[in-house]
């Protein structure tokens, strides 16, 4: 050919290459937007996931409950996000993404509503109250473990498409660039849901209804990007007739599921000293401070009263114990979300910092045993520690 033809030629290429690249540019802008979307609702659940917790503990701890009370409270709450996670999946698929995000910000809004039936007075007698009524600590206990139930429920169907989503917008032979999206989102959720640890106990500090009203407009602002930023299919399984239960538990990959099992201890292991036991630790006064005389309440600690009629600081809430720091709910918070923060940037980063530069990216087996063993060292410094605080004789 000419010289002419080949420039042609050349052009043409030129605008055809030009035209696929528009393509896949714009193919790329479509793939993304549903990860923009759920990942923008998925984060602001999060900081009302995490002020969840921190509202109802701390008050709790108010109203003279104790720590197993606590921790009754939250059972439910741990159970159904179990279960959630094994039916989610198969729902996801019949249904799609969009209706499962869509019903956990609403589980979402049903838990804080039903929280303010939760009175935020007690009376001299002790008594606290539902709905306005006076009602007994067992009552309490049973209503806070069912509305806690829908909180639990909402995490779950919440975190379906926070997670689904990162596969859906990644090749399958992009293995490596999965993990790192993936470990990003879960940092970013952790470090969020930090924020929502100190807003909790801070709102909860000014107003027991600010503090439940601010994080329903948080989910207020997440359901219309939900509602009308995804498409209705996105995540429906072309043949959902067929989908079944045991299809959540993968045959062809033992490990999956050996992984699954594993995870499970390890939340458990974390949860056990950090979610109710930490926090009531912070809180409660020191016994010292327990019985010193005093005129009025400047003359005792955070976390004691002074008890007019016999003239010493009692313990605000004596279910609580004694042995603590005697801290403020706000600094109670505040140390909390600093460590969920933190967790959440370490965990973020792990891929650049950790995995990458030990060729552990995409992490194996001998990786996950490795770090499970380090990840024992926080327990057993904290194990030494609090043996070493014990009074001399006690078990």
């Amino acid at each position: 050919p000419t010289g002419a033809a080949r420039q042609q030629g050349a052009r043409l290429a030129g605008r055809m290459a030009g035209r696929h690249g528009e393509a896949g540019m714009a193919s790329s802008r479509r793939a993304l937007l549903p990860f923009a979307v759920i990942s923008c609702s998925y984060l602001l659940f999060t900081v009302t996931d995490g002020a969840l917790r921190m509202i109802v503990l701390l008050h709790a701890y108010s109203l003279n409950f104790s720590a197993m009370d606590v921790a009754v409270m939250f059972v439910l709450y741990e159970l159904a996000g179990v279960f959630t996670n094994l039916l989610a999946g198969v729902a996801g698929a019949r249904w799609g993404i969009r209706a499962t995000l869509v019903t956990g910000l609403l589980l979402q809004l049903l838990t804080y509503g039903l929280l303010y039936g939760w009175g935020w007075q007690e009376d001299l007698a002790g008594e606290t109250r539902l709905f306005g009524h006076t009602a007994t600590k067992q009552q309490a206990i049973v209503y806070i473990t069912i509305v806690q139930m829908f909180g639990g429920v909402a995490k779950d169907l919440t975190k379906l498409g926070g997670k689904t989503v990162t596969k859906l917008v990644t090749p399958d032979e992009k293995n490596t660039q999965l993990f790192k999206i993936v470990s990003l989102l879960t940092g970013w959720k952790n470090s969020l849901k930090g924020v929502g640890y100190f807003l909790g106990s801070w709102l909860i500090g000014i107003s027991y209804g600010l503090a439940l009203g601010a994080m329903m407009a948080l989910v207020l602002l997440a359901l219309p990007m939900a509602y009308f930023g995804l498409d209705p299919q996105l995540g429906v399984s072309p043949s959902p007739g067929r989908l079944r239960l045991s299809d959540v538990f993968d045959r062809s990959n033992p490990n999956l599921n050996w992984l699954s099992l594993a995870r499970l201890f390890l939340f458990a292991s974390r949860d056990f000293w950090f979610e109710v036991p930490l926090p009531f630790f912070l809180r409660s006064p020191p016994c010292a401070a327990i019985g010193r005389p005093c005129a009025d309440d400047s003359d005792c600690g955070s976390g004691t009263a002074c008890d007019a009629e016999a003239g010493a600081c009692a313990n605000l809430n004596p279910g609580g114990g004694c042995g603590g720091l005697g801290w403020s709910r706000t600094q109670v918070g505040a140390l909390l979300a600093l460590y969920i923060i933190m967790y959440g940037q370490f965990q973020a980063y792990t891929p650049q910092l950790v995995t990458g530069p030990l060729r552990q990216t995409p992490p194996n087996k001998r990786t996950e045993v490795l770090w499970g063993l380090v990840n024992c060292l926080p327990t057993l410094v904290m194990a030494v520690v609090a043996g070493g605080r014990a009074p001399a004789g006690a078990p």
